[in-house]
């Protein structure tokens, strides 16, 4: 909303400001800057406080999660250890069944050719029995008949007899073959049963450790990570609260000096016949708006502390009048006010103009209502050309609203 001030009210004060007045003016400058900073002292702690109380729960967080990084660490090891005896019995196991099995195989093997050989024997066995008992007479007149002697009969027909004999001894060991073979088989294969079912239990238990390692590696992963979020966050808060630390010990070293001031500028009572300007929202109270142009900011609370006056955009280089006639007491840089203008009124009451471009008067330098005293500009801390205007009443900031 922009609003307009109008210059000067018709008349001036002629008022002659006493050397007793100048030393309250003085004060009462000193004592308005020194509200100022001691506001701004008290936000910079408070932000340093905050970041000291952050950056300790950082630290805690940091802390804890490091141990329990460290606890995780110390299972993954332990779990580690598990695995690797786990692994080592598995590959015995599976060792142990695959031996097992070329075992079976070959038993197999085995005793599939045994019951072929025996087969072929007993086959043998038989068509060799058959033979005999069906051709005996004729066999036994051809071998009489055919031998040189008796003795040769006897011969002749006792290696008949063994070779029937050996024949019937051959199909009993190949009996004998086939029975053991077929117990070896059975027992090899109630083995191999029992070393997979061992081996499958060891290869569970195995998985189960591995999952529960890779578990905790990915835990222990997240914490870190976690961490390392919480170191960057107190790193950020560290440098944060050294600032703020930084920026209160340079506000107390300038308060101090600004106490040293007003502990340093002689008190003096007004003389009987000066009389207090008071508050109104009428020109009736004998000031006048500094320039001409559109209120930005009023006078209150602003980002954590006091705004102690108003701001009135104007283009830069605008005359800055004397809202009321008075003496200036200050006209110079001052901290982040940039050039500034100080007056001081009858009663207590002194004006301020900061941030000017130039200063068009001088310190002790009488100056009356709607005369320039300075220029526009955007000195000091600020944003975009505007005259920053402040009325003390007594050393304290009043609103300069109430007086316009």
């Amino acid at each position: 909303m922009s609003l307009t001030f109008f210059g000067p009210l018709a008349g001036k004060i002629g008022l002659v400001v006493s050397a007793a007045l100048l030393a309250i003016g003085v004060a009462g400058v000193a004592r308005a800057e020194s509200h100022d900073l001691e506001h701004q002292l008290s936000d910079a702690r408070t932000r340093a406080a905050e970041r000291r109380t952050r950056e300790q729960a950082l630290a805690g967080d940091v802390a804890a999660q490091s141990e329990q990084i460290d606890a995780v660490e110390g299972q993954i090891g332990g779990l580690q250890s598990e695995v690797s005896l786990l692994e080592g019995q598995l590959g015995k196991a599976q060792a142990l069944l695959a031996a097992l099995e070329r075992e079976l195989d070959e038993k197999t093997r085995t005793l599939k050719r045994a019951r072929q050989q025996m087969r072929v024997a007993q086959r043998h066995l038989s068509q060799r029995v058959v033979d005999i008992y069906t051709s005996a007479e004729p066999d036994l007149v051809s071998i009489a008949l055919g031998a040189a002697s008796l003795e040769e009969v006897i011969d002749l027909v006792e290696t008949r007899s063994r070779v029937v004999e050996a024949d019937a001894d051959l199909v009993g060991q190949i009996k004998g073959l086939r029975r053991r073979v077929t117990r070896e088989r059975a027992r090899t294969a109630t083995l191999r049963q029992k070393r997979a079912a061992e081996t499958a239990r060891i290869e569970r238990h195995t998985n189960e450790r591995r999952a529960a390692m890779t578990s905790l590696v990915a835990r222990r992963d997240a914490l870190a990570s976690l961490r390392s979020a919480r170191e960057q966050a107190l790193a950020n808060v560290q440098v944060d609260r050294r600032e703020w630390e930084a920026q209160a010990n340079a506000l107390a070293a300038e308060s101090a000096r600004v106490a040293a001031v007003i502990s340093a500028a002689p008190t003096a009572q007004p003389e009987a016949d000066v009389r207090v300007s008071t508050p109104s929202s009428s020109p009736s109270s004998g000031f006048v708006a500094p320039v001409r142009g559109t209120l930005v900011s009023p006078y209150g609370q602003r980002w954590g502390r006091l705004h102690s006056g108003i701001d009135i955009a104007a283009p830069a280089g605008t005359p800055i009048v004397a809202s009321a006639s008075g003496q200036v007491v200050y006209a110079g840089s001052m901290s982040g006010y940039g050039l500034i203008v100080v007056l001081q009124h009858p009663g207590g009451v002194a004006t301020a103009y900061a941030h000017n471009s130039s200063v068009s008067v001088s310190v002790g330098q009488s100056v009356s209502q709607g005369q320039t005293i300075a220029a526009v500009g955007c000195t000091g801390h600020c944003f975009g050309d505007h005259v920053h205007f402040e009325v003390r009443l007594g050393g304290g900031p009043v609103d300069p609203m109430g007086y316009l």
